[in-house]
């Protein structure tokens, strides 16, 4: 992080926050693999593989002690339902569960309706929820052009035959 900040603070002008997002990611793709072996290796993460279609592999990693998901379940809803004051962190996760949907992960069906609007403005409010959901659909329509393209080309390639 102290990395991240210098390069922000030494830039030689401002930048916006999904071009320092974009920017770490690329910069940083490895980092991701690593952390998340360290963590299996640690015994937190368990990692499952399989494949999607009969061909895309596909890597998914679950937490072994389910407590913790837990508990950052109930911060995120006691954020939500009791209206308290966010530490930066939850704000980031609150945006990130609003941009991929996962509300109804969190929430009752009978508690959506009341707290949509609290999402809303927890996302509207965060500086950095904006940015992840420009960066999600980004990576959402590479992720379907790959997959159309790959469609394409098996179609055409069976069809040649």
């Amino acid at each position: 992080m102290d990395q991240c900040l210098n390069e922000v603070v030494a830039a030689p002008r401002s930048r916006t926050v999904k071009f320092w997002i974009s920017h770490w990611s690329r910069k940083y793709s490895r980092f991701p693999k690593v952390v998340l072996q360290n963590l299996v290796d640690l015994g937190v993460l368990v990692k499952q593989e399989h494949t999607v279609l009969w061909f895309f592999p596909v890597q998914r990693y679950f937490l072994t002690d389910e407590s913790i998901q837990r508990a950052i379940v109930n911060q995120v809803r006691a954020a939500v339902l009791e209206n308290i004051r966010l530490d930066s962190r939850t704000a980031v996760l609150i945006s990130l569960m609003k941009t991929c949907h996962l509300s109804n992960t969190v929430f009752t069906s009978e508690e959506l309706p009341e707290v949509r609007s609290r999402i809303q403005a927890i996302a509207n409010g965060e500086l950095v929820s904006k940015a992840v959901s420009e960066i999600i659909a980004t990576a959402q329509a590479a992720m379907i052009a790959a997959i159309s393209t790959s469609a394409a080309s098996s179609s055409s390639s069976s069809s040649n035959q």
